[in-house]
């Protein structure tokens, strides 16, 4: 055998020893510091039972952690589901929730059993759409050697694609022996959850056979069997009751973080700071300097400050913060503090996670980048590596970082991962590699999603107290449960340091239930502490810098863009520092009627509609208007040689429906390239050029109200921004108002002619309107802000009426109109008629005719009466109806339940039909 090989064997050999040794020695002094703390009595029963206590704690926090469950609902949730979850449904059998639906105040005592109801709250809605997925007698249609397909049948709300995961969720083949030897359950949620007759024998019957997901339609699904899992062509020949369902990972782990949370009491103090726990240092600490490796840093005195304090050693009683605003630079700032870290302290071991792998891949590229190319970082870590790694408990010099990638990740493909990011990954010689605990804890930093850490801590990651740091990016776009996962089982002592880095301004996590979602689901952790009074800022503006930074320098957008949501949302305090050079490229753009704000509003009056089988919208109009924009800016560049590249320009639109239309439209004119993608894609990117399209018009302005979508919507673009929208929907909206305020003040507010020159002046005035509740938008036709020198084309529309029930039992002023809020079909509702708007044009209102009849009709409530009111008055403002005025005197409220047709568009209820 090779002497040099032998005896690299050896020293391996010796170091592994050197370690355990090491190990047990910290073991054995950690529990001789504690038999001297603990203050024994003369009672050996007593202080036996303290022994006992501690050793129970800790196995049982084993052991939730060695397990993951599958966490079946409960019946009282879903009893609750049956009436959307109201407060009484959750209260009645839990008293603690039921105290924090009064209070509203999540605390160390009712952390862990609140955040599991708002958590199964939220489950239990996702299963739901899964149940509604269920197909009976299906047939399967063979594709390949182990994948088949079917057809989905029957109606459904929304697109399976925007429910159903591939490569992650499941089908269930039920054969008809295991449906009647074990039906499904009364609440077909439970039929989601792994049933017993999946683990028979493949040739048995009541068999149900489980495939894996790998393409979804609106129309269809194609499964895969693992080779080891196929049943065979004959098996799969019989009709089956197919389930679809989610394997519910990433609940689980949430799940059991809230159980070792609830059995950590130190970790909940941590995670709750009290001001008889929390020694709060008042200013900035005076840090030694640095060696940095990024120069930069050293001109901005809030990253400099940050990454000081996160190598020096932050607040131990609590979690660190770096609250970044957009583009102020806070990537480079944990980067940086992560690398001092590992030249500083060579016996580091650092976990970096986020809630996606986006956010991952981000930080850990970066990371790699300065160990390929930094030639000083290379240095001290070539002559680290020549010394005695017994001495400086340092990792080999190739394992100075991992990426560490999921399965469904590697089997999406890794064509679009970085080179270099994929040398340093567990997927570097193109195949999966799972790498077990062992080999993970060789090297300095492991960068991984908050799922895959879950699954790490299913294999006890962090025993040893191996773990220094733990850095979760993009924390304020955590749910608190999603964030736990990354701190329970690898915090395993006082010394190890949670940063949270990211802005709770921006979007959040995404949530299926609204009613979770209210009820304080959507609220991070990071953002719960930010609002706490241990993080809050004082009189002067001042914080405690041992517990956060706050970084305030944009670096990355033209000061005017910047402007916009600095003073929406930001209080005017961040500083624009991007070198103008960078930013000021759209100066000589020719469409920019002022080259001084490059931010552009084209008022486009399009139609707002729903895809087929689902709930996302989309507008063809302004996919035009994109594509018209995209194609001048790629003929024509921005003007002094200035040219664009399909690369430069990013398309956001807050719907799937409008990124579809617009990629397909865009593949059509050959912009293959030309990035399309959600408001949720473009959290934490940049593009030189942003063309944002709002969908929404003459329609309620849906989650597009959230100010967080659009703080991240007006954040993106460095050096133009164009924004698409209807100006008489948006205008309802505070933030929408001000932006298209702010782009006419500065002539750059754009609109078409009808005669199709591109400078018009038919638009209304917005400050002759006068401002009304936001939620009365949903109640005003779509016609009733237009101009009166607009031809409109009315769209022909089937109409149907609203039921309500009079409440006879009640005299007097004390009437009571109760809505049921339901639609009659026509087989129920004689009265129901068509109404044909085709050739009909809103040219000259001087003249309407309006039908009335006494025949049946709905009632009209109090409230819709006084909103049906309100339409009127806007009505005569707008087209001096003054005959309308005078019917509404006329016209009692008890003679409204015989008027059948009356501005059916204002809010459902009654017809018009407008006779021009």
């Amino acid at each position: 055998m090779n002497v040099n090989k032998l005896s690299h064997e050896l020293e391996s050999i010796n170091l592994q020893l050197s370690t355990i040794a090491n190990m047990v020695t910290r073991w054995t002094d950690q529990v001789g510091k504690l038999k001297e703390d603990v203050h024994f009595s003369n009672e050996d029963d007593d202080n036996s039972s303290f022994e006992d206590e501690e050793e129970t704690q800790q196995e049982k926090f084993g052991k939730i952690m060695r397990s993951l469950p599958h966490y079946e609902p409960k019946q009282p949730l879903l009893q609750a589901l049956e009436v959307n979850f109201t407060n009484e449904s959750l209260s009645t059998k839990d008293d603690t929730f039921g105290t924090y639906l009064q209070t509203e105040c999540l605390n160390y005592d009712n952390v862990c059993s609140v955040l599991s109801t708002l958590l199964s709250i939220e489950d239990v809605s996702t299963m739901q759409l899964y149940a509604q997925l269920m197909q009976p007698n299906v047939t399967l249609k063979k594709v390949s050697k182990f994948s088949y397909s079917f057809t989905l049948l029957g109606e459904r709300q929304f697109n399976p694609e925007d429910v159903v995961m591939p490569q992650l969720d499941e089908v269930v083949l039920v054969p008809t022996a295991s449906l009647l030897a074990s039906p499904l359950p009364e609440h077909r949620i439970l039929a989601l959850l792994p049933h017993k007759h999946e683990n028979l024998r493949k040739k048995d019957p009541m068999r149900r056979f489980v495939a894996f997901i790998v393409q979804v339609t609106r129309q269809s699904i194609q499964l895969q069997f693992r080779r080891n899992n196929f049943p065979g062509d004959t098996a799969l020949a019989q009709r089956f009751y197919v389930i679809l369902r989610s394997r519910r990972t990433p609940f689980r782990y949430m799940y059991r973080a809230m159980q070792l949370l609830q059995e950590s009491p130190q970790l909940r103090r941590y995670l709750f700071p009290t001001k008889s726990s929390l020694t709060v240092s008042s200013g900035a600490t005076n840090l030694p300097n640095l060696a940095l490796l990024n120069a930069s840093i050293a001109s901005n005195m809030e990253q400099l400050q940050a990454v000081k304090n996160i190598v020096n050693g932050p607040n131990i009683q609590a979690p660190y913060i770096v609250f970044g605003p957009p583009g102020t630079g806070k990537t480079t700032t944990i980067v940086e503090a992560i690398l001092q870290l590992r030249l500083r302290q060579p016996r580091s071991r650092i976990l970096v996670t986020a809630g996606s792998n986006s956010a991952c891949d981000t930080i850990a590229l970066k990371i790699c980048e300065y160990f390929a190319g930094n030639k000083r970082l290379q240095t001290i870590l070539a002559d680290r590596a020549q010394e005695s790694r017994l001495v400086t408990l340092d990792v080999e010099q190739d394992h100075q970082i991992i990426r560490l990638f999921s399965r469904s990740i590697f089997a999406k493909g890794l064509s679009a991962v970085h080179p270099l990011l994929l040398q340093h990954s567990n997927c570097a010689k193109r195949v999966f590699d799972f790498m077990s605990v062992n080999t993970l804890r060789q090297y300095g930093i492991i960068v991984a999603t908050l799922c895959t850490v879950g699954r790490l801590v299913t294999t006890n990651l962090g025993k040893f107290n191996f773990f220094t740091h733990v850095f979760i990016d993009e924390a304020g776009a955590s749910m608190e449960p999603e964030t736990l996962i990354g701190i329970m089982g690898i915090k395993q002592q006082d010394t190890c340091h949670v940063i949270l880095s990211g802005d709770h301004k921006q979007l959040s996590a995404v949530i299926t239930s609204n009613r979770a979602a209210h009820l304080g689901l959507r609220h991070s952790l990071m953002e719960r502490l930010l609002r706490s009074d241990f993080y809050a800022l004082d009189d002067n503006g001042k914080y405690d810098h041992t517990l956060q930074t706050r970084l305030r320098r944009n670096y990355r957008s033209h000061p005017e863009i910047v402007g916009l949501f600095n003073k929406l949302y930001y209080n005017g305090e961040l500083i624009p520092q991007a070198p103008p050079g960078q930013v000021n490229l759209a100066a000589n753009w020719k469409l920019l009627p002022n080259p001084k704000f490059p931010i552009v509003f084209q008022a486009t009056h399009g139609e707002t509609k729903r895809e087929f089988h689902s709930t996302s919208s989309y507008n063809a109009l302004e996919v035009q208007v994109v594509i018209w924009y995209v194609k001048q800016l790629l003929n024509n560049g921005l003007g002094g040689g200035v040219r664009v590249t399909q690369e430069d320009i990013g398309i956001v639109a807050p719907y799937l429906g409008q990124c579809r239309l617009v990629t397909e439209m865009l593949r059509l004119q050959g912009y293959v390239n030309v990035e399309v993608g959600s408001v949720e894609k473009y959290q934490g990117r940049e593009k030189a050029i942003i063309i944002a399209t709002l969908v929404r018009s003459f329609a309620s302005m849906g989650f597009m109200r959230d100010p967080r979508r659009i703080n991240v919507l007006l954040s993106r673009a460095k050096s133009l921004m164009i924004l698409i929208g209807n100006p008489v929907t948006l205008r309802h909206h505070r933030d929408f108002k001000f932006i298209i305020n702010q782009c006419k003040l500065e002539g750059n507010y754009l609109f078409k002619k009808k005669d199709g020159a591109r400078r018009p002046q038919f638009l209304i005035d917005f400050d002759d309107i006068e401002d009304e509740d936001e939620s009365e938008e949903e109640f005003i036709p779509w016609y009733a802000d237009m101009p009166e020198d607009i031809c409109i084309p009315l769209p022909s529309i089937h109409y149907q009426l609203n039921t309500a029930t009079y409440d006879s039992s009640t005299s007097g002023d004390s009437e009571s109109f109760t809505d049921t809020s339901s639609s009659l079909s026509s087989s129920k509702l004689n009265t129901q008629l068509p109404i044909e708007m085709d050739n009909l044009w809103l040219c000259s209102p001087k003249k309407i005719t309006m039908p009335l009849s006494c025949g049946s009709a709905s009632l009209i409530t109090n409230q819709k009466l006084l909103q049906l009111q309100i339409f009127a008055k806007r009505v005569i403002r707008r087209f001096k109806l003054k005959f309308i005025s005078s019917l509404l005197k006329e016209v009692s409220r008890a003679q409204f339940v015989h008027v059948r047709y009356f501005f059916n568009e204002c809010f459902n209820i009654c017809y018009i039909n407008f006779l021009l």
